[in-house]
């Protein structure tokens, strides 16, 4: 089997890992590391560690026997895996989508049942629907926005999907900053879906591993007996308590991106040969009419690094790029003209 891996060339532009363009602000991080000093770094963090627990779970009405925290929210999608899946039990996953699920689903020695997205890259409900009813399902999961289409799955969609199966049902929700949609509210009706959000995009703090997971309190203590002891260091617990509060820094962030992501969308759209999709997320997906590794590696002649991610299914002419700062932006645009024409 191959593991996770990423072409990553130094280049001056980096817009291929969806991070955000934002770094934490000064003043905040002075807060966080003021607080971080008065700590005893040669103790363990708390073996619980519930300030930041609290934190999360106020700044989404919840309490906090509904969130755990990780190391990164694919640590707690490992954990899942973990609790829920052995030899041959039946995971239902889409294609193309985040590829640890299926990593993960390997490892576990699960059953995989891939449904393909449809040819506009929305999500095949009926087949999704009808997969997920199986009686030897165990796990569901479901990237939304998904990555790397962008595409979206609504509420309503997920609810039909959760009320036929017996099986968990784990929405990503890693990018739902951008989408302006959130599952939360389908969890009190529906005790067999599992959230599961990161610190590494709108928030932006890719570089602190921060991630968390909500759900029904006794499927949470379940998923935390596997989950490794210790798992966050003393400095990302502080960081993540501040961060999830500054409700109105987010807000502003996730509005310039979104306002670039059409800026982006709509100049992509003028560029002969090039074919966009609509995205929910901060990146976007295109198609090129010529070999994709001509342009990716053109690209990064010119200092700008997106990701090609045409070995996915169905994207065998497809590149992902991440919503980045304007003149980032306006950087890319201008070499993929320049490539292109080349």
């Amino acid at each position: 089997m191959s593991g996770y891996n990423l072409v990553q060339p130094n280049c001056q532009i980096k817009l291929n890992q969806n991070e955000c363009p934002f770094d934490v602000p000064q003043d905040l991080k002075r807060e966080i590391m003021n607080e971080a000093l008065d700590n005893n770094w040669g103790r363990y963090p708390g073996f619980q560690p519930i300030e930041t627990k609290k934190a999360i779970a106020k700044s989404n009405g919840l309490d906090p026997d509904n969130i755990l925290i990780g190391n990164g929210s694919n640590e707690l999608i490992q954990a899942i895996f973990q609790t829920t899946i052995s030899e041959k039990n039946r995971v239902v996953l889409q294609s193309p989508t985040f590829s640890l699920y299926d990593l993960m689903g390997k490892v576990a020695g699960a059953e995989l049942k891939t449904i393909p997205l449809r040819a506009d890259l929305s999500f095949d409900i009926d087949a999704l629907v009808e997969e997920s009813a199986h009686p030897d399902v165990r796990l569901i999961v479901i990237c939304s926005p998904n990555n790397p289409t962008g595409s979206l799955i609504t509420l309503e969609d997920t609810s039909e999907i959760a009320k036929v199966t017996r099986g968990l049902v784990v929405i990503d929700e890693a990018y739902h900053e951008f989408s302006g949609i959130s599952y939360i509210k389908l969890l009190e009706e529906y005790p067999n879906i599992i959230i599961t959000r990161t610190f590494s995009k709108a928030i932006g703090a890719a570089g602190l591993r921060i991630g968390y997971l909500i759900g029904n309190p006794t499927i949470v203590r379940e998923i935390e007996k596997v989950k490794l002891p210790y798992n966050v260091n003393i400095i990302s617990l502080i960081a993540a308590k501040k961060l999830i509060l500054q409700k109105l820094l987010i807000e502003e962030r996730t509005g310039l991106i979104k306002n670039e992501r059409e800026r982006v969308f709509k100049n992509l759209q003028t560029i002969p040969s090039v074919f966009p999709y609509r995205s929910h997320a901060n990146f976007i997906l295109f198609e090129v009419d010529r070999r994709v590794s001509d342009i990716f590696y053109g690209l990064i002649e010119h200092g700008i690094l997106i990701r090609d991610v045409s070995h996915y299914p169905m994207l065998e002419r497809a590149l992902r790029v991440t919503v980045g700062l304007p003149d980032e932006n306006n950087a890319f645009l201008n070499a993929l003209r320049t490539v292109l024409n080349s």
